[in-house]
C-alpha cells in the first residue's frame, strides 16, 4: 500500500549543461597543460592537477544541483536534490504551516543551487519558474518543481481528511 500523494521534480538543463561544459573545459585544459616531460617541470604538473580537481568539483556540483525531486506522502515531505546519492531531506507534515506557490526568477548571481538566507530559510533552486514554499513558522524552505498547484491540492486533501 502506497501512501505517496504527489511527486514532482524540476531539472535545470541549462545550468547542468553549463556545468558539464566548464568541467570538460577544465579537463581539456589540464590535459593540454601537461608538458612532454612532466616530472621535470612540476609547476605545470601541479597546474594540471589543480585544473583536473576544479573540473571534478564543477562536475560534482552540476550533478548535485541539476535535478531536484519532491514527494508528499501522508506523513512527510521528502526533498531529494541532485543526481548524486545524497540523503534526502524529510520533514513531517505536522511541521508545515503553509504551502504556497511562487514564481522564481533565478540567475547565477542571485539565488541558485542550495542557498541559505539568514533569518528566512533555505532554498534549492535549479531553474527559473514555479516553486513551492514551505513555511515552518517563520522559516521558509523553497524548492523548484513543475506544477506546484497539484502539490498544494494534495496537501489540502491530507489536511481535510485529518480534521
Amino acid at each position: 500500500m502506497s501512501f505517496l500523494l504527489w511527486s514532482g521534480r524540476a531539472i535545470g538543463y541549462r545550468r547542468a549543461a553549463a556545468g558539464a561544459t566548464v568541467a570538460l573545459g577544465c579537463f581539456v585544459a589540464g590535459y593540454l597543460v601537461v608538458p612532454e616531460r612532466a616530472l621535470e617541470q612540476p609547476k605545470w604538473l601541479l597546474l594540471s592537477a589543480v585544473l583536473f580537481l576544479a573540473g571534478l568539483a564543477v562536475a560534482g556540483w552540476a550533478a548535485a544541483m541539476g535535478h531536484v525531486g519532491v514527494q508528499i506522502s501522508m506523513y512527510n515531505v521528502r526533498i531529494r536534490h541532485g543526481l548524486l546519492p545524497m540523503p534526502p531531506i524529510s520533514v513531517p507534515l505536522r511541521m508545515i504551516g503553509e504551502l504556497r506557490s511562487v514564481d522564481v526568477q533565478s540567475s547565477i548571481g542571485q539565488r541558485w543551487g542550495w542557498t541559505w538566507v539568514p533569518g528566512r530559510g533555505r532554498a534549492v533552486i535549479v531553474r527559473s519558474g514555479p516553486a513551492l514554499v514551505f513555511d515552518f513558522g517563520g522559516r521558509q524552505f523553497m524548492v523548484s518543481v513543475d506544477d506546484p498547484e497539484d502539490a498544494i491540492a494534495a496537501l489540502g486533501r491530507v489536511r481535510a481528511t485529518a480534521r
